[in-house]
């Protein structure tokens, strides 16, 4: 009996452990969606760059969308204002945010990319670096708006 009540708590440690693992692991992606894709967006040519995070995130996630939002918002001052670049955070795990899992081929927290054109999303990337990065605030901040950079020059 003894042995029963020990086994719950430690079970449960390890469903934890397994979860956080399985939230953070980073595979990444870069992708080009046709003009007809289902997903739209803005109305004119703008980069939209996404934070998509679970409901459950560990410090390394959390630290991956602050770093994020750092660098675009000091990178990129006019572009935020003028509306040409957008920075959002979503939960890709609410119901109605699930479709991007699929869109994006999403695993795990990702800053991911997007042009759009003419309202349609043309182009994407999931900026997997900032898995490796995420030790060095200024290498990761060179990444991140280098990235965002070649988005926004590629009209």
């Amino acid at each position: 009996m003894a042995r029963r009540k020990l086994l719950l708590p430690v079970m449960a440690i390890v469903e934890v452990a397994l979860l956080v693992a399985l939230v953070c692991t980073a595979p990444g992606k870069v992708g080009s969606l046709e003009p007809e894709s289902r997903f739209t967006g803005p109305q004119e040519d703008k980069v939209i760059a996404y934070y998509f995070h679970n409901t459950i995130r560990c410090a390394t996630c959390m630290r991956i969308e602050s770093y994020s939002q750092h660098a675009v918002e000091a990178g990129f001052r006019q572009e935020l204002k003028s509306g040409k670049l957008e920075w959002r955070v979503v939960n890709m795990q609410s119901p109605e945010n699930r479709h991007f899992i699929k869109d994006f081929d999403l695993h795990t927290s990702s800053l991911v990319i997007v042009r759009f054109r003419n309202g349609k999303q043309v182009e994407w990337r999931n900026l997997e670096k900032v898995w490796e990065l995420v030790g060095d605030l200024s290498d990761f901040m060179r990444y991140v708006q280098f990235q965002v950079k070649g988005y926004l020059d590629a009209r």
